[in-house]
């Protein structure tokens, strides 16, 4: 398999931060994104999934562990404009339970 990249691009307005995603959310992109995303003092974090190509398991985790963080301080995470065969991965997973997932 070759390297797939990810591309973050960040805006913060106050408390929400808004993250446009590009690529692949794999075992060697995942911690990137846990590095890069700075949630102190966000209470709303959304997601924009149209450009994500493929998300593993690594992924997913990545995206419990931001909602601990900002559930645990009272504001909501979401993921918007997830691509078909993304959000089915979320259903088959049970995730889509756990997290807010629109297509």
């Amino acid at each position: 398999m070759t390297n797939q990249e990810l591309k973050i691009e960040q805006k913060r307005e106050g408390g929400k931060l808004f993250c446009k995603l590009t690529g692949w959310l794999d075992p060697n992109t995942s911690p990137k994104l846990l590095e890069q995303v700075d949630t102190s003092e966000v209470n709303s974090l959304t997601f924009d999934m149209s450009d994500v190509e493929y998300v593993f398991s690594s992924g997913l985790r990545a995206f419990l562990v931001f909602q601990k963080m900002i559930e645990g301080r009272g504001g909501t995470m979401k993921l918007i404009n997830v691509p078909e065969q993304i959000a089915f991965i979320f259903e088959d997973t049970g995730l889509d339970e756990l997290l807010e997932v629109k297509e």
